[in-house]
């Protein structure tokens, strides 16, 4: 989990980077705002590395500034409330976890997210002009927001991405098949030398 030097130094890069957006404070329990923090995680999720989405941090184009959480902010944004929240709109799960970071005397909610570990993740469900049904949300190369696949180079790079899992599973498949292979001939073996001396001894 990002911590309070990391987020200090995220804050001072004045920009967004590829693995990090931020998003003004806000209530969890706002559906308007809460979908827009989840469209940020289904791009973290299809990132390479994944990446956190600090809320209570505000960007105004020109600068970046620490607004914080208040109290009753902070409280709406408990990790079950949210991980179904966005199980609604994502389609396989996102993994991610939430913590609460402090700095300067404010507080922040930052939400881990890792990369999908097998299939990339695709919304499933629509949301008023800020999440679209069957859509494919991926941080943008070169210019750092999340957005709907932009282009062929995003776009490969995730299906690439998605062929190596692909890959990593069939050869580690073929290794625990040929293991199950050699136990089973070691044990056929075994058997096959001990009628051969059972025969022996018969005759």
């Amino acid at each position: 989990m990002i911590t309070e030097d990391g987020l200090h130094e995220a804050i001072m890069h004045g920009r967004e980077q590829r693995g990090m957006e931020f998003k003004g404070p806000g209530r969890r329990t706002d559906k308007a705002f809460q979908v827009k923090i989840i469209r940020a995680v289904l791009g973290m999720a299809n990132n390479p590395g994944g990446g956190v989405v600090v809320v209570g941090v505000d960007d105004n184009g020109i600068e970046i500034i620490p607004t914080g959480l208040s109290t009753g902010e902070l409280a709406t944004w408990p990790y079950d409330d949210f991980a179904s929240n966005v199980s609604n709109y994502a389609d396989p799960y996102v993994d991610f976890d939430i913590g609460v970071v402090k700095m300067g005397g404010k507080s922040f909610v930052a939400i881990e997210v890792r990369q999908f570990d097998e299939l990339p993740v695709i919304c499933k469900k629509s949301y008023q002009g800020v999440l679209r049904d069957g859509a494919l949300y991926v941080r943008r190369k070169g210019k750092n927001e999340t957005v709907e696949v932009p282009s062929h180079v995003e776009m490969r790079e995730i299906v690439s991405r998605a062929a190596e899992f692909a890959a990593r599973q069939i050869v580690a498949t073929y290794v625990d098949l040929q293991g199950h292979l050699k136990t089973n001939e070691a044990a056929i073996s075994s058997s096959e030398l001990s009628f051969d001396n059972e025969a022996k001894d018969l005759l």
